[in-house]
């Protein structure tokens, strides 16, 4: 088995990094940090663990490691000859750092095997649905100055915004915009590019940017209870996202309109 710590992978993986040791490799230093950044070990899955693994060679292709780029296509073709336990998890996971065909590195899917090639044709030609679409385009209206967290989120063939990772930004956001960008958390350990671009997304030049949270609650009220997918996106991707009392950002909830309120009450009322 690898030996990571807590983590020691399936037998799957146990032949794949025999077969493929720079994947073992990455494995090993990829799960040690973030065990050591604080993840909890529980985490750790064989799916996990391959996503750690795909964007950590993909960093290395894009800078011009051959080595990476075989151990990329190495690992596609175990994903394409792998027995049945090979989960559809672990295949997602392997995909999600891989580009499309025509963007660069695209290569790397052009040699995919069929079935691993019809897993990220199947993933990336999603389609938000229609009156999903239809409310993101009236937010990203409403507040133009969410298009840059828009941008971020796009994804597959057709480009489209990844709709609940996109709303869990915008809450982030717009709780950084009333706390003066302290619920960040910015780690002292980050790069410089890191900090500017979290800063860039995040945080506000406008004078008022508390006037930009009040647009992003009034579309949000008016928009709970006129379409089920809506209204689910807004439950999970944003009201779930709010402070709790003893975290930074909490007065965005004495800002919320009754229809907001209601939903994270019956949220709270939950047991966690």
């Amino acid at each position: 088995m690898t030996d990571t710590g807590p983590w020691t992978g399936s037998a799957w993986w146990e032949h794949l990094v025999r077969a493929v040791p720079l994947a073992g490799e990455v494995a090993t230093g990829e799960v040690r940090a973030g065990l050591d950044a604080g993840l909890d070990a529980d985490l750790m899955t064989d799916g996990f663990v391959m996503e750690l693994v795909s964007a950590e060679l993909m960093v290395r292709v894009r800078a011009g490691d051959p080595a990476a780029r075989d151990a990329m296509r190495a690992l596609g073709a175990e994903l394409e000859a792998g027995p049945p336990l090979v989960g559809e998890d672990v295949i997602s996971a392997y995909l999600i750092h891989v580009p499309s065909p025509g963007e660069p590195g695209g290569d790397l899917a052009d040699v995919l095997g069929p079935r691993v090639r019809a897993a990220l044709d199947q993933d990336r030609d999603h389609r938000n649905e229609p009156t999903v679409a239809a409310f993101l385009d009236r937010l990203l209206q409403a507040v133009p100055a969410l298009r840059p967290l828009a941008d971020v989120e796009r994804y597959g063939y057709h480009d489209e915004v990844l709709a609940h990772p996109f709303l869990g930004d915008v809450a982030e956001r717009e709780i950084a915009l009333l706390t003066d960008g302290a619920s960040l958390e910015i780690d002292d350990d980050w790069t410089e590019d890191e900090r500017s671009t979290v800063v860039r997304l995040f945080t506000s030049v406008d004078p008022d940017p508390a006037a930009e949270v009040r647009a992003v609650l009034d579309l949000l009220e008016a928009e709970l209870g006129t379409d089920e997918a809506v209204d689910d996106l807004i439950a999970t991707a944003f009201v779930e996202m709010l402070p709790d009392d003893d975290e930074p950002g909490t007065e965005i909830v004495g800002m919320l309109g009754a229809r907001l309120r209601a939903e994270l009450d019956a949220q709270r009322r939950q047991p966690r």
